[in-house]
């Protein structure tokens, strides 16, 4: 804190407070809140086909559990969020994102390959659209960013909901090539190194990163009084 306390008239602001989260998960977030509902849907789904393409009970690292992985991705994409490494921080930070994973943080690597690995056999995009539609017939009538209900239709009721899943299908598979075209130019660009490993080593660590943040004011304020004497 500047001069060493808190201006006088403001409300506190203790960051170091220590507290308890509720103990059950489902304290975290308001009844009505969406994660809720495509978290159920999801519940709902037959995921044997998906399910049938792991390798279970070998030796190694257990996969993430599908259907998590499953809304962890419907409900990104639903927001709007097509890149793997920016899911792979809201895990860590997003409440809403937390719950679905159960306190897991999956890595931007394993986040895209699930969408790799199920895209090619149209499960994810089956499944995506599966949930879509529930959630219309449910009264849901957006899904994030997504528009489940303003879909222009023929007035037979079969004719209209073949017409309703072509067109949510053609949103799914507008949102899945996006988040592959992202996850494509981020990989490129960074390796496969996360996001997160751009901080600085040096800033990491809140000791160090408290004392080299005091240096680096100290070097400024020396360069602004040199700059306000007039010299270059």
């Amino acid at each position: 804190m500047l001069d060493g306390g808190m201006a006088k008239g403001f409300r506190p602001v203790d960051r170091d407070q220590q507290f308890l989260l509720p103990v059950d998960m489902r304290e975290w977030l308001p009844d009505d809140h969406v994660v809720w509902v495509l978290l159920e849907v999801v519940d709902h789904l037959d995921l044997s086909g998906l399910e049938r393409r792991y390798s279970l009970g070998g030796v190694g690292r257990r996969a993430y559990d599908p259907r998590m992985m499953l809304a962890l991705l419907i409900y990104a994409y639903a927001d709007g969020i097509r890149s793997s490494r920016q899911i792979e921080r809201l895990c860590r930070t997003d409440v809403a994102m937390r719950v679905i994973c159960a306190l897991q943080v999956p890595n931007h690597t394993a986040i895209a390959r699930f969408r790799q690995m199920h895209q090619g056999s149209g499960s994810v995009r089956e499944l995506f659209t599966q949930v879509l539609l529930i959630c219309a017939k449910a009264g849901l009538g957006r899904l994030g960013t997504i528009a489940i209900d303003g879909t222009k239709v023929a007035a037979n009721a079969s004719r209209a909901a073949s017409c309703r899943r072509a067109w949510l299908q053609e949103q799914v598979d507008a949102i899945t090539a996006e988040a592959a075209a992202v996850d494509e130019v981020e990989d490129a660009a960074l390796g496969t190194a996360s996001r997160s490993a751009e901080t600085p080593r040096q800033l990491r660590c809140r000791q160090d990163r408290n004392e080299r943040i005091r240096r680096c004011l100290e070097e400024v304020k020396a360069e602004e009084a040199v700059m306000s004497r007039g010299v270059v």
